[in-house]
Parts: structure tokens; C-alpha cells; sequence
């Protein structure tokens, strides 16, 4: 088993389903997209709800019957592919927010207050 620090993008909801899981689950073919490198998982954070984008930091346990590769996928080139028949175990660590049209991104840290933040823009 290993641990790697990786991001995913992905929308206000999905990312507290993520927390209250502590997990990730695989899609239909078994496979977990994520990627080493924040900026570039952004493309598929679009929340229009809370009117934002999100990517997450996420410390991710790879068991020993996973197969993990790098590779490019469209708009990240950084891609990690983990196959895995169960759930991937995660802790989400930071959430990092950009506003439309802002130059700054936002970081927010730790679960009690990414569950906060997320709670408070979905109203």
C-alpha cells in the first residue's frame, strides 16, 4: 500500500460526498481519474450552483492490487489512472476555489471548514 498527494476537480456536491465516504469510487470500467498537479483539474470542477470552480487535495491510499499509470488525457496532461475494483480510501486536505473571472485562487484547509464553505455557497 502507498499514499500519494494528488487533485481531482469536481463540483461543490461531489466533493462532501467525497469527505463524508472518505472515499472515491471507481467508474464503470475501474478506473479513478486524478492528477499531480492542481491547476490543471480546474476543467472539470464547474460548479454553476455555488458559482465557482473547484480542485481538491486529496492524500489517496493506493492498496497493492491497484495499477496506477500516468497518462494524458484530454486537457490534463499530468493524469494519474488508478484501476481498482474498490473504493480508493482519501482524506481531502485542501480545497482551492476560483471565482469567474478572479486571478487569485482561494485555499481553504481542513475538513470541518472545506464542509463549511462548501455548505454556506450552496444556499
Amino acid at each position: 500500500m502507498s499514499t500519494r498527494d494528488l487533485f481531482h476537480g469536481a463540483n461543490g456536491d461531489n466533493i462532501l460526498q467525497i469527505m463524508s465516504q472518505n472515499a472515491m469510487k471507481p467508474d464503470s470500467q475501474g478506473r479513478v481519474f486524478l492528477s499531480t498537479h492542481r491547476d490543471s483539474v480546474f476543467m472539470h470542477g464547474g460548479d454553476p450552483k455555488r458559482k465557482a470552480t473547484f480542485a481538491i487535495k486529496l492524500s489517496v491510499t493506493i492498496p497493492q492490487s491497484a495499477n496506477s499509470k500516468d497518462a494524458v488525457t484530454p486537457g490534463v496532461n499530468n493524469t494519474v489512472i488508478i484501476t481498482t475494483k474498490s473504493p480508493l480510501k482519501v482524506q481531502v486536505l485542501e480545497l482551492y476555489v476560483r471565482e469567474p473571472r478572479a486571478t487569485a485562487i482561494q485555499t481553504v484547509k481542513g475538513a470541518s471548514e472545506i464542509k463549511k464553505y462548501l455548505t454556506a455557497r450552496k444556499q
